[in-house]
């Protein structure tokens, strides 16, 4: 093999290292991010089961969520609530707002209905997830991991990510001086 192929070779080589270690710096700098922001922000992840708030969402999505007072909750906003008789949560777009600020009654409506929600649902904590974005198709995997498989499959991928990282920061480094006096390996 001539000296300019292995020259082109080792090119290759570092160029390919060096977008590897980019790629993971960037993996780890987003799941950075996310963790602060999630923390920082009283950010909250929930899955839609239901159509009603077409077109802004539907069935499969994840809702992300950021925890805000309820004296702050104004009409037109889209939180999550227990509506009366019922034990899960709906995230519907708030109607109207009335009665004390530190336990306001709302009446809502999922944007994909025709009319209003039968209920007024009184907001008893002093705060509430509001719906600040959503990721279509996420949340069947989420619904089908959820509880214990989230743990595990958290678990699972930071154990492949600390061994994958421990290989690639542990793996030998052979210098070109070394390859080239030992013929080139």
């Amino acid at each position: 093999m001539s000296r300019k192929v292995r020259r082109r070779q080792a090119r290759r080589r570092r160029s390919l290292r060096i977008v590897k270690f980019t790629f993971a710096a960037a993996a780890v700098a987003l799941s950075a991010a996310v963790a602060v922001s999630v923390i920082s922000l009283h950010l909250g992840v929930r899955a839609v089961l239901t159509g009603s708030m077409r077109p802004d969402y539907g069935p499969g999505a994840i809702l992300l969520t950021q925890r805000i007072p309820v004296d702050t909750v104004k009409p037109g906003m889209i939180v999550l609530f227990i509506p009366p008789g019922e034990r899960s949560e709906f995230a519907h777009r708030v109607v109207t707002v009335t009665g004390p600020e530190a336990t306001p009654i709302i009446t809502t409506k999922g944007d994909a209905n025709k009319a209003a929600d039968p209920w007024r649902a009184k907001l008893v904590t002093p705060y509430v997830n509001q719906v600040i974005g959503s990721l279509p198709g996420l949340g069947r995997v989420f619904v089908t991991i959820r509880g214990t498989g989230q743990i595990v499959l958290a678990l699972l991928g930071g154990i492949v990510a600390a061994w994958a990282g421990s290989r690639w920061v542990l793996s030998p480094r052979r210098s070109s001086r070394r390859r080239a006096a030992v013929g080139g390996l």
